[in-house]
């Protein structure tokens, strides 16, 4: 089955924005669709792209390694966000990380099709605005940390540094440290954000439940 058929949804991506129902088609049916079973590395920092890569269904998570080994959790992509799309067309490495989670099915477009497809100035404003879609919401999750409620910052750092099962190993004296409060005020909105069904804590855990909660707020910040 054609990719254009299988997975009529992804026509309304960004990355596709405007284009005629036949470019549209096409460019999905020249992309390989991929399940994984289990987590699996995509792109590697400091590695090249090969291409883009279109979430059909799941989730990819970006995450960047620091120069100690320190991995920070920077997006979650879902249904029809793409990675890889900058450096493949840059020739740059990456400068992060992109990890599908289990049971993610994505499309893959190689760096030479991307190129086919560059010569179409409506694709070419659709990278671009994807690319200005991304500075603004690191904007708004910039001006969050730094002017948001506690509760708001807490959820926050809890998104950052989650696993790829929503799943956080922190105790309250490492948040209050990050967030530059004391333990009790963390305490404090963590059984807030309990009470509103957005975490569940448990012995040395917290789960996110709820890992878009913060996402109207952001997109007021965001301007988009």
């Amino acid at each position: 089955m054609k990719n254009s058929v299988a997975f009529p949804h992804l026509q309304k991506a960004k990355m596709l924005t405007d284009l005629s129902q036949d470019d549209k088609a096409d460019f999905l049916n020249r992309c390989t669709a991929r399940t994984y079973e289990s987590p699996e590395i995509l792109l590697h920092q400091g590695a090249q792209s090969p291409g883009i890569f279109l979430v059909a269904h799941g989730r990819i998570d970006v995450l960047m390694t620091g120069p100690q080994g320190e991995q920070t959790l920077l997006a979650h992509l879902g249904t029809g966000d793409t990675a890889g799309e900058i450096e493949c067309i840059s020739g740059e490495t990456c400068i992060a990380t992109c990890r599908a989670q289990a049971l993610a099915t994505v499309l893959f477009c190689p760096t030479e099709v991307v190129f086919e497809f560059l010569r179409a100035p409506l694709f070419i404003r659709n990278v671009a605005s994807v690319f200005r879609s991304r500075m603004a919401a690191d904007n708004a999750v910039k001006a969050l940390d730094q002017h948001g409620s506690l509760d708001q910052r807490l959820f926050l750092r809890l998104r950052t540094l989650c696993d790829g099962r929503d799943r956080v190993r922190a105790n309250q004296a490492h948040l209050a440290a990050i967030l530059g409060c004391s333990r009790q005020s963390v305490n404090k909105a963590l059984g807030r954000l309990r009470a509103d069904g957005i975490i569940d804590v448990a012995k040395g855990e917290v789960r996110i439940l709820k890992p878009d909660s913060l996402h109207d707020t952001l997109a007021d910040l965001s301007g988009d």
